[in-house]
């Protein structure tokens, strides 16, 4: 049974029961502290008649819920900062202060569309991907085994297809020479390493002298997105292109994704190029490496994706390669 006794002038409940977590709360009101107190005996029943002894009772908001993920699972991932910067913008959402096991999925619907309005569909998946993610850990980690995800049963936004921006090669001629003068040193050897092996910006920058081998012609990244380490084969021109720069001590390059970003915007404008991103330049690679006939397990190697699916796009450009070929063959 619930124990309700006066403090002062709140109404303080508290229920205990064997095999759970004590709970406790205050009201104003001593109606208000006998019906929680009913309630909370109720879900306990439920609890014990389903064999969940040890589960605990949700008694946390979802802003709660938010702050112990950010707290005691975002530090030990590899996107802390991005994900940091997700929660934060969950803790504005209308939902915050409901309690966790109340959310509903039409609340959680409400806050997709007015995400979309100011952001793209990419965003608002990885938003609710978070906090689906939290409530799960929430379920199996964090003792509250009752507690139904409520996110599973929103539909999320459509993703857009794609991008298929190729670069011209006036326009790459562009960016080289302006990026020769920018003030960011680092920018043009970057620019050539993307564009010769189709690495990701984040592992261009966090490449180390160690891991360069320019006799190999190889560069090993044991920290990648997917995390499945990888050797990557090296041209002539990223060899170059890394150079013999610094100390040879620590990170190759001594700047960082978000400088090289804020810097290739820059570039990109000066030189009045349009609709076109530095991770473009990861797809520009790609379609050179499948238009120079690499096969697809090969073409994984360079980019590091885990799944060939996600290269078919790539197919087609093969695929007039070989048109070109029997037109050779055929003349």
């Amino acid at each position: 049974m619930a124990t309700i006794r006066k403090r002062g002038s709140k109404w303080q409940v508290q229920v205990r029961r064997g095999g759970f977590a004590a709970q406790s709360r205050s009201f104003s009101q001593q109606r208000d502290a006998e019906r929680w107190g009913i309630l909370k005996e109720r879900e306990l029943d439920l609890l014990e008649s389903q064999g969940r002894v040890g589960a605990i009772v949700c008694d946390i908001t979802v802003r709660d819920l938010l702050l112990r993920y950010l707290t005691d699972i975002v530090p030990a991932k590899r996107g802390a900062s991005r994900e940091t910067s997700m929660i934060r913008v969950l803790q504005r959402a209308a939902f915050v202060d409901v309690k966790a096991d109340k959310l509903t999925p039409r609340q959680i619907q409400a806050h997709r569309d007015f995400r979309l309005k100011t952001v793209g569909p990419a965003t608002v998946v990885r938003e609710l991907g978070l906090l689906q993610h939290a409530y799960e850990v929430a379920r199996r980690a964090w003792g509250y085994e009752g507690l139904i995800n409520p996110v599973k049963d929103v539909e999320k936004p459509k993703l857009p297809r794609g991008r298929s921006r190729r670069l011209a090669a006036a326009e790459e001629e562009l960016l080289r020479q302006m990026a020769a003068k920018a003030r960011n040193q680092s920018l043009l050897p970057v620019i050539t390493v993307a564009l010769e092996t189709s690495m990701r910006l984040g592992e261009i920058v966090g490449a180390r002298w160690e891991h360069f081998d320019p006799e190999a012609r190889v560069l090993y990244l044991p920290n990648t997105k997917n995390g499945v380490p990888r050797t990557v084969p090296l041209s002539h021109g990223a060899v170059k292109a890394i150079g013999d720069r610094g100390d040879r001590d620590g990170l190759i390059f001594s700047t960082t994704a978000e400088a090289i970003k804020r810097s290739f915007i820059r570039l990109t404008r000066r030189a009045k190029i349009d609709d076109l991103h530095f991770h473009d330049l990861r797809h520009e690679a790609i379609s050179r490496l499948v238009e120079r006939g690499f096969d697809l397990p090969s073409v994984m190697m360079f980019s590091g994706h885990s799944d060939h699916r996600m290269l078919l796009r790539y197919t087609h450009l093969k695929a007039r390669s070989l048109v070109e070929r029997l037109d050779q063959l055929e003349s």
